[in-house]
């Protein structure tokens, strides 16, 4: 049974970073994760980002990994639903889609000025080699039923990956120990409970001679109907308050099945320190009563468009091109096809010149290494300027690594962005304890969209009257007396949760807009003054103040690191 296919497939989804989906067997069944096994030097799991493409039948992840330490000591383990007689596709991701998908929906915070008149089966994975037989000498000579049966073995870009059926908690960590995968101590439990559900397991390694700076993002698809984020496996080596953001790409936003979906209260940001505090009210509205450490924020809901295609495919990108390259010519060739430039900000040499992509230097010292006394920007730049080994450049060889690296995943990137018009980004904090229920997610089209981009304009008084913060939903909030926004300590972080079912109306939880809003009216009041004609050149002058005290308080604007106190709401 074939697990890869020689060519790019045209698939019609995408799903990504540390996230598989389900095949529905049971309402609460989901299927894969991402977990570390591999001890003190592990897969980092400060944070997640997982992309899915709603495609009707199959689900397909891609799956970003960040590592730091030994590359032999790089180990990962990914439970899925794979009923027997299936197929697994197994590929390589684009690290550009998540940076693109990352950068273009993350919340921002505007402060405007102005005067006063927000989860079977197994497929083969695309963008491969040829095919692998499951059979023969990767099978051990002597079996017990603690052993798992091993599906395949094959390669996917920089990894090693074997697929591992049925056996039991403890066969499964023997067979990782004896094929070279470090795994931790307090994994066997989870295991097991994954095999009580008829999950398979995917075992990842770095390949022998692998260095950290050739990982990349791997991709798998299989049947499958419900998205789940599968989190059990994650809690060994997940820390507090871990960030996870799901992208799902489709025809409708996505809400969680049977996680809660929460709204922030816009009444408890730091809107002068331009949402510094956004991550502590994440943090507070999770844990409220009712979310129970068990929800998601939508960051953005809406067109796809929003994620720019450009950087993601080279127009002249041609991995057969470098079949009849020699290493006299490489760098023209490269130079060609947009893949080194000059004049980028942030490159090998420090002077403007390198790669475009990400993964091209680690290639290109693969396949064609520099000199030992001649520096790597250097000599890429310029291949023809050195008396060189023709004999040490191997063009097949990068050839079909820049294919699958590269060009293909690529590809693959700019036809699901194109394939799908609607994108959303959820968002939790979630600690190891709250990991034992793997989220699941559906489409709701009757669901309005949410923009990435928090907005409020400041409304600068005249004479007596106050200045004033003013929404983007056009409600109101008065300055005090020293110019600063009042704090309603009291107020909840959440000002809504509810549970979002597969059709019908929400069932909410909680919802403190009216009670919000009546505090919110009281202090208005109490700190507006009547009677006052706003003249422009009053109003003039002290919105100029104001621009420049904004100007100060704009060095506030960056993000706290994780779980941080709230120096706003807690001065």
């Amino acid at each position: 049974m074939p697990l890869r296919r020689t060519r790019l497939l045209a698939l019609a989804s995408i799903a990504a970073a540390t996230a598989i989906a389900a095949v529905p067997r049971h309402a609460s069944a989901c299927g894969g994760t991402f977990c570390d096994l591999g001890g003190p030097q592990s897969v980092d799991q400060s944070g997640e980002s997982i992309l899915f493409v709603m495609e009707q039948g199959f689900v397909e992840a891609h799956v970003r990994i960040d590592y730091e330490g030994d590359p032999a000591q790089f180990a990962w383990i990914i439970p899925i639903p794979l009923p027997s007689g299936t197929e697994l596709e197994v590929s390589v991701g684009s690290q550009v889609l998540f940076d693109r998908l990352l950068d273009s929906t993350v919340p921002t915070f505007d402060l405007g000025n102005s005067f006063a008149a927000e989860c079977g089966g197994r497929q083969s994975p695309s963008c491969g080699a040829d095919s692998v037989a499951l059979e023969g000498d990767f099978f051990p000579e002597e079996e017990f039923p603690d052993d798992p049966e091993l599906l395949a073995r094959d390669v996917a870009g920089a990894y090693e990956y074997a697929v591992l059926e049925g056996g039991t908690a403890d066969g499964v960590g023997q067979w990782l120990d004896d094929n070279g995968y470090a795994r931790d101590d307090d994994a066997p439990e989870i295991l097991q409970a994954y095999l009580d559900e008829d999950f398979v397991f995917v075992a990842f390694k770095l390949r022998p001679g692998t260095d950290l700076d050739q990982i990349h993002p791997v991709v798998l698809r299989y049947p499958g109907t419900e998205p789940c984020i599968p989190l059990r496996l994650t809690r060994i080596a997940a820390v507090e308050d871990m960030r996870i953001r799901a992208f799902f790409l489709g025809y409708a936003r996505v809400v969680p099945t049977n996680y809660r979906h929460v709204e922030l209260n816009p009444l408890r940001i730091d809107w002068f320190g331009r949402g510094a505090n956004y991550d502590f009210l994440v943090t507070r509205a999770l844990d409220q009563d009712g979310a129970d450490g068990r929800a998601f924020v939508t960051e953005y809901a809406g067109p796809s468009s929003v994620v720019p295609w450009s950087g993601l495919r080279g127009f002249a990108w041609s991995s057969e091109d470098f079949l009849e390259v020699t290493a006299a010519t490489l760098s023209q060739t490269l130079e060609a096809q947009g893949l080194l430039a000059c004049g980028l900000p942030d490159s090998v040499d420090g002077d403007g010149c390198g790669p475009t992509h990400p993964l091209l230097l680690s290639l290109l010292r693969t396949y064609f290494p520099a000199p030992p006394d001649v520096p790597e920007a250097e000599f890429y730049e310029c291949t023809d300027c050195f008396a060189v080994d023709e004999t040490a450049w191997d063009p097949a060889g990068f050839a079909a690594a820049l294919e699958e690296q590269v060009v293909g995943p690529a590809e693959h990137a700019v036809e699901v962005l194109g394939a799908n018009p609607y994108l959303t980004r959820l968002y939790t904090m979630i600690s190891p304890g709250e990991m034992t229920i793997d989220p699941l997610f559906h489409e709701r089209a009757d669901l309005p969209e949410v923009s990435s981009q928090w907005t409020a304009t400041l409304q600068s008084g005249c004479e007596e009257e106050p200045d004033r913060l003013v929404l983007d939903d056009g409600v109101s909030i008065v300055l005090d007396e020293l110019g600063q926004l009042p704090l309603f300590p009291d107020m909840t972080a959440a000002v809504r949760i509810e549970e979002l079912p597969l059709t019908g109306a929400p069932a909410v939880l909680l919802d403190t807009t009216a009670d919000d809003m009546a505090r919110l009216s009281a202090w208005n009041e109490s700190h507006s003054p009547s009677g006052c004609e706003c003249r422009a050149a009053g109003r003039r002058s002290q919105g100029a103040g104001w621009l420049g005290l904004l100007l100060l308080l704009g060095l506030r604007a960056r993000r706290p690191p994780r779980s941080p106190p709230d120096p706003w709401h807690e001065r």
